[in-house]
């Protein structure tokens, strides 16, 4: 399949404030790598912020207008649909690319066609007027893919969706759009469905600054964005166990994102992780051995949150050996003695 352009930059906005826009927009016009085309879809934008868009002068930007108001979701799929790159990459209104992010993205692509997503697995943020850089790593390939799905079961593992560049072919091979049901989130349903036609890599060197602020998506809109998560959740955990009820996807949720700092280790959350595992031995969906070791790891997690409620040792101790397999709990039994007695 034979696309004209490398790469198409999408990026959806709806009254975006006009100076935090500009900033975003010129962080792709300087990009290092040139051949792209910039689809920005004004979502119904009513502050003004189409005029400045319909002043850019840069023969690259393309400005689509949305009639109405139509969601971020649907937005993005109208860019999807008139791209031309074979390469798609994100990008946000309110968030900053560093000037060699798609160069980096794009020769990690052509270098690795086996790779349908890559993104930054981390990345600096805007915090006011200050940028805050992470704590530098490593620069290396993540987990293998069966590593990373069998993660996907319990959470989003990235990459960070702003950062994200998808090969176009597969997308249009496969008809894969973004589910349009969830507003928010689109990002973990689109690397669910990616998932199945190639590997997602998720580099460590940061590449895009994310503006943080409480108007964030991800701060004003939290309870819409976790019922999004649970609706992703609810279909891969359907094809895993087969029908579920919307109470056991909260259940599974609350228990294994890490996000609930209330969410303990019970006996019913034992009861649940065991029907993955044995569900899994069944279909051979996971990678049986990451998974059950993936549940390890959570099960300590929410034993550990369980000391907070002022366990004895002996009742500790109890809580490991009941619920661990017998080496992972004496590991951590001798990891909780040695951080008592430094």
């Amino acid at each position: 399949m034979d696309f004209p352009i490398s790469i198409s930059v999408i990026m959806a906005t709806y009254n975006a404030e006009i100076p935090l826009l500009k900033e975003a927009v010129d962080s792709i016009l300087n990009q290092t790598f040139r051949d792209f085309e910039f689809l920005i879809i004004d979502d119904g934008s009513t502050n003004g912020s189409n005029a400045y868009l319909k002043s850019i002068l840069d023969e690259r930007v393309r400005i689509i207008r949305n009639p109405q108001n139509i969601g971020m979701t649907k937005s993005l799929n109208v860019g999807l649909k008139q791209a031309k790159g074979k390469y798609i990459a994100r990008m946000d209104a309110d968030d900053v690319s560093l000037p060699t992010r798609l160069e980096t993205e794009f020769t990690f692509m052509e270098a690795h066609p086996d790779v349908i997503v890559c993104g930054a697995k981390r990345s600096g943020s805007i915090i006011g007027e200050k940028i805050k850089l992470p704590t530098p790593l490593k620069n290396e390939l993540p987990e293998e893919m069966e590593e990373y799905r069998v993660r996907m079961l319990f959470n989003n593992p990235g990459p960070i969706h702003p950062s994200a560049m998808l090969r176009h072919e597969p997308l249009l091979t496969h008809h894969i759009l973004y589910n349009e049901n969830l507003k928010y989130a689109q990002d973990y349903g689109m690397w669910e469905e990616a998932s199945h036609f190639g590997r997602i890599c998720r580099l460590n060197e940061p590449l895009v600054y994310r503006r943080v602020s409480d108007n964030q998506i991800s701060v004003a809109k939290r309870e819409i964005q976790i019922q999004c998560d649970k609706l992703t959740q609810k279909k891969i955990l359907s094809d895993l166990l087969g029908d579920i009820s919307d109470a056991e996807v909260d259940f599974h949720y609350v228990h294994s994102t890490g996000y609930y700092p209330e969410a303990v280790m019970t006996p019913e959350v034992a009861k649940w992780y065991d029907r993955l595992i044995q569900a899994n031995k069944s279909r051979g969906i996971y990678d049986q051995k990451k998974l059950e070791s993936r549940i390890i790891l959570l099960k300590k997690s929410l034993i550990r949150k369980s000391f907070k409620q002022g366990l004895s040792m002996p009742e500790k101790i109890r809580m490991m050996f009941r619920y661990l397999p017998f080496p992972s709990a004496l590991k951590m039994l001798a990891g909780t003695i040695i951080k008592k007695n430094p």
